[in-house]
């Protein structure tokens, strides 16, 4: 392997996950991220975990704070890390990161993609593209960390037993599961080549439909769902 890319996000098993991955391939480890929606939720995830003073966050991009979490606390070596920190959505991630590994020289061949899990998918398909039309023969291989469970405990949906802490707040949570079935769409107001052409195709499964069309219902015409927690 490589290279292990990380893309910002509010989780931080995932870029825990990403250094794991990369001390253990012995290569270097780039975070992509500037200050963009997520760094709001990236600080508070870093204050709920007692990590301040020790990583500091004003006014800094979400690749260098992960890379002071990951060097701090995670024992990555600073040398082999590598900081993209103007982006701040996927897109950029993908087309920001290829343009620095170029003007490092920087051949990569294989890499690793960790990204939050609910949005893993459009993440590794829009790096593919991104790396296509740039002439770059990198094979992605997607590394998703976790697969977000939820479970019903006593009358209340929550996350299911096993899964890293500081995970999503309900909101963001069906928030991101609801807009990623759209937005991988290969139609006129769907990311693919159909629509907005930011990926290439991507089928998405019947039941995956299926079962995006079943939760909008229920958010629709019950409202006791919201009042349902996830902790």
């Amino acid at each position: 392997m490589d290279l292990v890319i990380h893309a910002g996000n509010a989780i931080l098993e995932t870029a825990h996950a990403a250094s794991g991955a990369a001390l253990e391939a012995n290569c270097p480890l780039l975070f992509s991220g500037g200050i963009g929606h997520s760094t709001s939720l990236l600080v508070e995830a870093v204050r709920a975990e007692n990590l301040l003073p020790e990583i500091q966050v004003k006014d800094r991009s979400e690749a260098e704070i992960f890379a002071d979490l990951a060097s701090k606390f995670w024992k990555f070596p600073k040398e082999k890390l590598i900081l993209e920190t103007r982006s701040t959505n996927c897109g950029e991630n993908a087309s920001f990161t290829q343009s620095l590994l170029l003007k490092l020289d920087l051949n990569i061949r294989t890499a690793i993609l960790f990204q939050d899990p609910a949005m893993q998918l459009r993440t590794v398909v829009t790096f593919q593209k991104a790396f296509q039309e740039a002439s770059c023969a990198t094979v992605f291989y997607s590394s998703p960390t976790f697969v977000p469970r939820l479970q019903m405990r006593d009358g209340i949906i929550t996350y299911a037993e096993g899964l890293p802490s500081g995970l999503w707040s309900p909101e963001r949570f069906l928030s991101l599961i609801l807009g990623e079935i759209p937005r991988l769409r290969d139609d006129e107001n769907g990311y693919g080549p159909c629509g907005h052409g930011f990926i290439p195709h991507v089928d998405v499964p019947s039941e995956i439909e299926a079962a995006y069309q079943h939760v909008c219902e229920l958010l629709k015409n019950h409202e006791k769902t919201k009042g349902r927690i996830l902790s």
